[in-house]
């Protein structure tokens, strides 16, 4: 015997506190992150809140907000970043050197094949 009015109301009363806590973790997450000027984007949020990242894209508010922190904080440049701009610039320097220093050995080739060239025909005139 199956109940054809079954007594949802408990269910949906504990899915709506839920909802309204992990809502809750989520803007205390944001406005700490805030305060303490930490990165923000949904990995991190997800993360420091304790919930999903679908969560954080399922709900329009969340994720305008954290779109909206994130790119306010493009221009602010954190260790990660600084350390990726610095490897950058060191590969470059590297890469500069390395083509000098290839076209130095590639000079002193080609000296070294005309002095050959010389060479074995002194030695053929000799004969």
């Amino acid at each position: 015997m199956t109940n054809k009015r079954p007594d949802t109301a408990g269910l949906l009363k504990n899915a709506a506190e839920k909802k309204e806590k992990s809502l809750k973790r989520v803007e205390d997450s944001i406005r700490e992150m805030v305060k303490n000027q930490k990165r923000i984007n949904f990995q991190i949020v997800a993360v420091h809140s304790g919930v999903s990242k679908t969560y954080l894209y399922i709900n329009k508010d969340i994720k305008n907000r954290i779109i909206t922190l994130r790119n306010q904080q493009e221009g602010i440049s954190n260790p990660k970043q600084v350390k990726r701009n610095m490897t950058e610039n060191s590969k470059d320097i590297i890469i500069e050197s390395l083509r000098r220093k290839v076209k130095e050995l590639t000079k002193e080739r080609d000296e070294l094949r005309e002095q050959i060239k010389h060479n074995l025909g002194k030695y053929y005139a000799d004969l």
